[in-house]
């Protein structure tokens, strides 16, 4: 299941770092990052938020991953915003401005 998770991780990391290019022209895109990373604004960080596994005749018969994706932007009405609100299975979970930075957050299943 490893290099499976791997590969689904790195296809979500292609589309999320298309949204911020279209944006920005940059693919700003952190996954997981350490505390202290310096990260360039506009950009969008995602983590790895669990996994959820359907089981026939003893064993994993579906994977699916949970991602928590932010788009932190300095603009209120940020484009990313509104294409990672139309990613397939996304949920819009909160918004809230840290350090004059407006941050939406999403919980997405893929």
């Amino acid at each position: 299941m490893a290099a499976k998770l791997s590969d689904q991780r790195m296809e979500l990391d292609k589309v999320l770092r298309a949204i911020v290019k279209q944006r920005c022209g940059r693919e700003n895109v952190y996954y997981q990052p350490p505390t202290g990373t310096k990260m360039q604004y506009p950009c969008i960080c995602y983590e790895l938020g669990r996994l959820r596994n359907l089981h026939a005749n003893d064993k994993v018969y579906r994977q699916t991953v949970h991602y928590t994706i932010t788009v932190i932007d300095p603009k209120p009405d940020s484009e990313m915003t509104a294409a990672v609100s139309l990613l397939e299975k996304s949920t819009h979970d909160r918004h809230f401005v840290s350090d004059n930075l407006y941050h939406d957050v999403f919980s997405v299943w893929y």
